[in-house]
């Protein structure tokens, strides 16, 4: 890619270099600006104003929030003028929420991130009734989206049919127009010899680490780890805000997760900036990142365990998702039954109790991260799109 070539990336949510706490829309977007970086390309993640304002007041900030040299904080009905004054030759927007901010510009091109099955979230997270309101309003965005959009990428082949689904509601000619599968990818995180928890005469460290949506519940897991808990060689540490989407107070999980962090060989910790939360999780030897089975988690490329999986450390995670033939391929993990409590005893048992097959695992997450999650590498299919432009 030529080093002119100026891409702009509209994220959605906050990126690491605001200082804040992210969350996937953000780390897709900072994924794709480092493989983009990689590649040559002059790359700018453009972040609305009003939200990065709420989310700093929210974490209890008064001073100014940090800013990187690459990310510009822009009110989102100042985009268009932006874009027009700076002219990228691509912009990248993740989701469809700044649409309504956006038009044609002559000479810039529009990709659509196809990142999350966002109809599936909307549907999930209101329990009840139909949301019928919110999926229509949600439904004309999207559709406003891939109108403006010259090409799409799709953050994974799982969610290939449900992209060409709205490619033909939003009446798109895809025989005309270019789309790419782009895995979510992240930094990698892990130097040295993979070692365990045991190499150096400790326990095993679990961990179960990232943002709880509504969305998702955790399951049997739950119960089948607490009878483990009470063992000299077993830890688990607990990084499990609650998603800015949802209350603590209605989340199924929150017994679950009161009753885990009552025993003593569980560590609870805040939210963490990404820098962080990276160096914390590359000191972990297993992450959990179970939940039961819904439609949303089956096309759900899963970002705790991409980031688990950037820093090293491999994962325990259920077989219907994105991410479920990523560890199958490289053995970067177990895939088991989040409600088969027979299976997840004995895949538990069987990690504690093998630490050379642990070390394995390690060493095969970290496979896994260089040729599959490096940014660089991931990037490669929209580099090659962008460059036919």
């Amino acid at each position: 890619m030529s080093p002119g070539n100026r891409v702009f990336i509209i994220s959605n949510d906050i990126v690491p270099s605001l200082g804040m706490p992210v969350a996937a829309p953000g780390l897709r977007a900072f994924g794709l600006a480092e493989g983009l970086g990689a590649n040559g390309a002059q790359v700018k993640t453009l972040v609305v104003k009003g939200f990065v304002d709420r989310q700093w007041m929210r974490f209890g900030k008064s001073v100014p929030h940090p800013m990187g040299p690459d990310t510009e904080v822009v009110g989102g009905w100042r985009l268009s003028r932006y874009l027009r004054t700076h002219a990228p030759a691509t912009v990248i927007i993740i989701n469809s929420n700044q649409v309504d901010n956006l038009g044609p510009i002559p000479g810039i091109k529009y990709v659509l991130d196809f990142f999350a099955p966002k109809m599936l979230e909307m549907l999930y997270h209101h329990s009840g009734e139909y949301p019928e309101k919110e999926i229509s309003a949600l439904r004309q965005r999207k559709i406003r989206a891939i109108k403006l959009a010259d090409g799409f990428i799709v953050n994974g082949a799982k969610k290939i049919p449900y992209f060409l689904g709205w490619m033909l509601q939003a009446d798109r000619d895809i025989r005309e127009l270019p789309f790419e599968v782009v895995n979510m990818c992240a930094p990698l995180e892990f130097s040295g010899p993979a070692r365990t928890g045991p190499d150096s005469g400790g326990p095993v460290r679990f961990a179960v680490a990232g943002y709880l949506h509504s969305w998702s519940t955790l399951g049997n897991w739950v119960k089948v780890m607490e009878r483990h808990l009470d063992r000299s060689n077993v830890s688990l540490d607990l990084m499990v805000p609650w998603h800015w989407s949802v209350s603590e107070y209605e989340h199924k999980s929150r017994g679950d997760l009161d009753r885990l962090a009552g025993y003593r060989s569980v560590t609870t910790h805040a939210p963490m900036t990404f820098s962080n939360f990276q160096r914390f999780l590359s000191g972990i030897d297993v992450a959990i990142d179970l939940f039961q089975h819904n439609l949303e988690r089956e096309y759900a490329m899963v970002t705790r365990s991409i980031i688990a999986l950037a820093c090293g450390v491999p994962v325990l995670h259920p077989p219907f998702t994105e991410v479920s033939p990523m560890i199958a391929e490289y053995d970067a993990g177990w895939l088991v039954d989040p409600e088969d409590t027979a299976a997840l005893e004995a895949v538990i048992e069987g990690i504690i109790d093998d630490p050379d097959g642990l070390r394995r695992k390690k060493e095969n997450a970290r496979k896994l991260a260089a040729a599959v999650i490096e940014p660089e590498v991931a990037v490669k299919p929209l580099v090659r799109m962008m460059e036919a432009w």
